[in-house]
């Protein structure tokens, strides 16, 4: 007591509650309390550049973001766990039933982490974060367009993933292929963006570039051999549409999908094997991959091809 009178405090360097330690410990807190953005705010607003590009500090701000957006960890793999769907694309979007998803937040998220560096440079569980990731980035974009009436975790019947807008009129098929391919199906007023579409590709795409620590963390099992199969009929499906060998799993980023596979994720969201509908995706890579030789006059279009109303890119 004696000490301390007409001197400064000794303990003034550790109350003080404008030093990025202390805005470490406040913003553990208010992430630890779900209080998502005045994580970030503490983070982006108050601590230093150099204390923001710490590590764990990036961990954190990524883990606000990726809150906000709808992913927390019990519950997503409570999710996984408790969803009966066989089909991929079910499966993600059903992850998100019944939840409050924001998918903006998700972009951020995947931002923060990608910005460590490339996969090689990242940690195991850097990685692992970046695959739930690609799973939330996929789920809550299908769960905001397909799923926004009643978010029970199937798609509504006014939605459809094979157009760019409701009418159908920015992807449909133009003269002398019209004759032949049906006009989009009318009264669907819920669609997907090709904006829509490649984040739930790069979505994919995150899975497959970190689906090593995702393994580890799940032991293998059906969830990853489905993913597998995904994997490779979207292999196939891009290669049919664009002409040449390629993959999905580097398309990681929006900026990276292209229009060939807007169109080949398209029909697999309306494939009976991995999406919302009926047609056979086996059948359509085949029906796709000898368009070049069909005839619009005197050729029939198969009845199982997905997404028959929506043009190929490239085609008039």
């Amino acid at each position: 007591m004696t000490t301390s009178c007409g001197t400064e405090n000794v303990l003034s360097e550790v109350s003080n509650k404008e030093t990025d330690e202390a805005y470490y410990i406040d913003a553990k807190k208010n992430l630890d309390n779900m209080e998502w953005d005045s994580t970030a705010s503490i983070i982006t607003t108050k601590m230093s550049a150099n204390y923001q590009a710490r590590r764990d500090v990036k961990m954190m701000l990524a883990s606000a973001y990726a809150g906000k957006c709808g992913l927390i960890f019990i519950d997503l793999i409570q999710g996984m766990t408790n969803n009966t769907a066989t089909e991929m694309f079910k499966y993600f979007m059903g992850i998100w039933g019944g939840k409050t998803v924001d998918p903006d937040s998700c972009e951020l998220a995947i931002g923060v982490l990608q910005g460590i560096g490339t996969a090689a440079q990242r940690t195991t569980n850097e990685n692992l974060f970046l695959a739930l990731l690609g799973v939330a980035r996929m789920g809550t974009n299908l769960s905001a367009k397909l799923d926004a009436v009643d978010k029970n975790g199937a798609i509504d019947g006014v939605a459809t993933v094979c157009h760019q807008d409701g009418s159908g009129s920015l992807t449909k098929w133009g003269s002398p292929y019209d004759m032949k391919f049906p006009a989009p199906p009318p009264g669907k007023t819920a669609y997907m963006s090709s904006t829509d579409i490649k984040r739930v590709a790069s979505g994919l795409g995150l899975i497959l570039e970190n689906i090593a620590s995702l393994t580890d963390a799940l032991g293998g099992g059906t969830t990853i051999g489905a993913i597998g199969d995904l994997s490779e009929s979207c292999d196939d499906a891009l290669s049919a549409v664009s002409g040449a060998s390629t993959t999905c799993a580097t398309m990681t980023t929006p900026a990276a999908v292209s229009d060939e596979m807007v169109y080949a994720m398209r029909f697999m969201m309306d494939s009976t094997e991995f999406g919302f509908g009926t047609c056979s995706i086996t059948n359509s890579i085949t029906f796709i991959s000898n368009i070049g030789s069909f005839d619009p006059v005197t050729d029939s279009v198969p009845a199982d091809l997905c997404c028959p109303s929506t043009a190929i890119p490239g085609a008039p």
